[in-house]
C-alpha cells in the first residue's frame, strides 16, 4: 500500500514498509524523568502541580568550544520558559498557541501583553492563525514526535548539534521539554478545532487521541504524564528563500539554475571586489548560496531528511563587508525602526545578501533521504574546506562509545537512529573523499576567495 505525506507546498510519497519501519523504530524509545540526562535542567510546575522538566543537553563530547555565548544564552532564555505563568524580561506575557496552518501540529510559544482579565486560552483561541500583531512575537516553537506523520522530535536537537560540530546551516538552539499532557489537551482540542486544512486537522485529532492513552513511549515519559520533545528558539527575520522555497521536490530542486552552480564542474572563478576593493554583491552573493546549498545537502544526507523541498527553505538578509582583513556578518534587523537604526551603523561599503537558515528539521531520521534518492551529494562540486574537515573529524568522533551513548541519552536517539547517523557520515566521507581534487573543489568559502579572514 502507498501512503501520501501531506506537506506544506504539496505531498510525500512512502510505503507502508515506512511508516511500519518508523513505528517500530520509535516503539523502543523511552523517557524516565528520572533518569539523569543534560547539563543543567530548569523545573517548572503545570497547574495540576506536575513538574515540568527543561533540560540543556549536554555538550558534544569532548567539544564545548563549538558552542558560542550566543548559543548558551539561547539554550538558557528557553529553559527559563514558563508555559503557563510565564514573563519576559520586558514583562511580556507567555502563551502557549497551537500551529494550526502547516503539516505537523506543534505549540508557537508567544510573547504578548495580554489585556486585563483576559486568559492564555481564550487569547489563543482568537490567534490561531500564521500572521498576528507587531506586538505579538512567536520566540520559541514545541514539538514533539508524532509517530505515524514523519514529525521527530530527536530531529530537531539533532540538527542543532550537527550544525555546531560542522560549523554551519544556522540552526537555532534547541533543548529537551517535557509538558503536563493534561494541560496539553486544551491546547490540542483548539488545534484540532482550528486547523487549516485536513492534513493538520488529522494530526491535531491523532495528537489529542494520543493525549488520553499516553501509551506511546515515543512521545509520553516513562510514568504517562508528560509528553517530552524540543523546544526550538524562533529565528527572527527569517523569510522564505528566494525561488528556492517556491520549488516542490527534490527534482525540482535538482534541475534548478542554483543548484546547477553548486554542481558546476569548473572551479569557482569569482572576482569578489572591483577596482576600488569594494565588495561585489551579486559574487559574494553566489559564493555564499553554494556553501549554503553545499551544507545543507550534507547536514541533509547525513540526517536522513525526508522533508526539505516542499517549502523548507528559508533565509535571512544580511550585511557583509571587510574591515581591516577581516570579513565581518551581522544580520539585518527585521523590525523596521530597528533597521533604520542598524543602517547608521554599519558601514557604507557593506553588501546585502541573502544566508541560507535551516528551520523545520523535525523529519529526519524518519523516512527517506531526498538527498540520497536523488543524488544530490554525488553532484556536489564545491564545498567549504572547513565543513569538509569537519566532516572527517565527525566521522572520527562517531566511533567513540561515549558519542553513541551521548546522542542517545542527550539527543533521545534510539540505538538505530545513531546507526543510521554514523552509516550516513561513513558514506557521505566516501562520497566526498573519492572525488576530491577531481570533481569536487574545495573553493565554496568567502573568506579564502577575497584571501583574508573571518572576523567576529
Amino acid at each position: 500500500m502507498i501512503w501520501q505525506k501531506g506537506t506544506r507546498c504539496g505531498t510525500i510519497v512512502v510505503s507502508a514498509i515506512a511508516i511500519v519501519s518508523f513505528a517500530g523504530e520509535l516503539a523502543c524509545a523511552d523517557f524516565d524523568v528520572n533518569t539523569p540526562r543534560g547539563q543543567e535542567t530548569v523545573s517548572h510546575t503545570s497547574p495540576n502541580g506536575t513538574v515540568e522538566l527543561a533540560i540543556r543537553s549536554a555538550p558534544f563530547p569532548g567539544h564545548p568550544e563549538i558552542y558560542s555565548q550566543k548559543d548558551i544564552d539561547k539554550e538558557k532564555e528557553l529553559a527559563g520558559i514558563d508555559f503557563y505563568n510565564g514573563k519576559t524580561k520586558d514583562g511580556l506575557d507567555i502563551v502557549l498557541i497551537p500551529k494550526t496552518y502547516s503539516t505537523s501540529p506543534g505549540i508557537n510559544i508567544h510573547t504578548v501583553n495580554l489585556p486585563a482579565g483576559a486568559s492564555h486560552l481564550g487569547y489563543a483561541q482568537s490567534h490561531t492563525g500564521k500572521s498576528h500583531s507587531g506586538d505579538d512575537k512567536v520566540i520559541a516553537k514545541y514539538k514533539q514526535t508524532i509517530p505515524t506523520h514523519f514529525t521527530y522530535s530527536p530531529s530537531i536537537l539533532g540538527y542543532y548539534h550537527l550544525s555546531r560540530f560542522l560549523n554551519t546551516g544556522h540552526v537555532e538552539p534547541a533543548i529537551v521539554r517535557t509538558m503536563d499532557a493534561a494541560a496539553h489537551k486544551p491546547l490540542a482540542d483548539l488545534g484540532k478545532a482550528k486547523a487549516i486544512g485536513s492534513n493538520n486537522r488529522q494530526q491535531w485529532a491523532e495528537l489529542r487521541a494520543l493525549d488520553d492513552s499516553r501509551s506511546n513511549p515515543a512521545l509520553y515519559t516513562k510514568d504517562g504524564k508528560q509528553l517530552y520533545g524540543a523546544l526550538q528558539s524562533n529565528p527572527t527575520g527569517e523569510e522564505s528563500y528566494p525561488h528556492l522555497s517556491d520549488l516542490q521536490g527534490a527534482a525540482a530542486f535538482a534541475a534548478s539554475a542554483e543548484f546547477s552552480k553548486v554542481a558546476s564542474s569548473a572551479p569557482l572563478r569569482l572576482n569578489c571586489k572591483d577596482d576600488s576593493g569594494r565588495l561585489i554583491q551579486a559574487a559574494v552573493q553566489q559564493i555564499v548560496q553554494i556553501k549554503d546549498l553545499s551544507d545543507m545537502v550534507l547536514m541533509d544526507f547525513i540526517m536522513s531528511q525526508a522533508d526539505r523541498f516542499s517549502g523548507n527553505m528559508h533565509s535571512e538578509k544580511i550585511y557583509v563587508w571587510l574591515d581591516n582583513g577581516a570579513l565581518k556578518t551581522k544580520a539585518k534587523k527585521s523590525d523596521l525602526a530597528k533597521a533604520a537604526e542598524q543602517s547608521q551603523e554599519i558601514p557604507s561599503d557593506a553588501v546585502v545578501i541573502n544566508r541560507m537558515i535551516m528551520k523545520d528539521n523535525d523529519a529526519g531520521l524518519v523516512s527517506g533521504n531526498s538527498a540520497r534518492s536523488y543524488h544530490l551529494l554525488d553532484r556536489v562540486s564545491h564545498m567549504d574546506p572547513k565543513t569538509y574537515n569537519r566532516l572527517l573529524d565527525l566521522q572520527k568522533e562517531l566511533q567513540k562509545p561515549e558519542v553513541a551513548q551521548w546522542y542517545q541519552t542527550e539527543l533521545l536517539f534510539t540505538p538505530g537512529n545513531f546507526n543510521t547517523l554514523k552509516s550516513n557520515v561513513d558514506e557521505a566521507v566516501r562520497i566526498l573523499s573519492a572525488r576530491k581534487d577531481k570533481s569536487l573543489f574545495l573553493d565554496a568559502s568567502l573568506t579564502s576567495a577575497l584571501g583574508v579572514e573571518e572576523g567576529t
